[in-house]
């Protein structure tokens, strides 16, 4: 049987903060042992084996930014142009100032 440990201590095996691995709690991602009473608030303990295999299950093998850029659907420069939106108004002034 693993060892259990605190919040604190599983917060650091992992290199999160406590609130981060609450947290990973809730959501699921990483289950807990409760060593509270029944109807009271949870004392939560964590099993290092729990805290393998999350870390295992994890563990990334390539990054996926890392890619060959030849597998690329976008092109890599912008097409998009500078549009002067003080032009038009500028000319609809201009064109009142002479009709007057």
């Amino acid at each position: 049987m693993s060892r259990l440990l605190t919040p604190t201590q599983a917060a650091e095996l992992l290199a999160v903060t406590p609130k981060h691995l609450l947290e990973l709690t809730n959501e699921g991602a990483l289950r807990w042992v409760n060593i509270g009473l029944e109807g009271k608030r949870p004392t939560r303990r964590y099993k290092q084996d729990d805290l393998a295999d999350f870390i295992e299950r994890r563990s990334q093998k390539a990054c996926r930014y890392i890619e060959s850029t030849a597998n690329q659907n976008t092109p890599l420069t912008s097409s998009f142009a500078v549009v002067d939106f003080s032009a038009p108004r500028a000319r609809a002034t201009s064109a009142r100032r002479s009709a007057s």
